[in-house]
């Protein structure tokens, strides 16, 4: 299920700047774009549309406030 207000994780683009939310401590990540090849690299994307990515699992993204 994606956080509320959210997009789901396959129209996430790591290259750009967002907020990501992660289910696991239901708490809001800032993504600067900056780990971008790492995120390619070893993410996992799930059968029920989250993200495992380093200690996080992401459910969703959001564009960053004001851009």
């Amino acid at each position: 299920m994606t956080a509320p207000a959210m997009h789901p994780m396959t129209t996430f683009d790591p290259s750009e700047p967002a907020v990501l939310h992660d289910c696991t401590a239901d708490q809001i990540i800032s993504w600067t774009g900056e780990e971008a090849d790492d995120f390619r690299r070893s993410s996992v994307f799930r059968d029920d549309g989250t993200v495992a990515w380093r200690e996080y699992v992401f459910d969703g993204w959001g564009n960053v406030l004001g851009g």
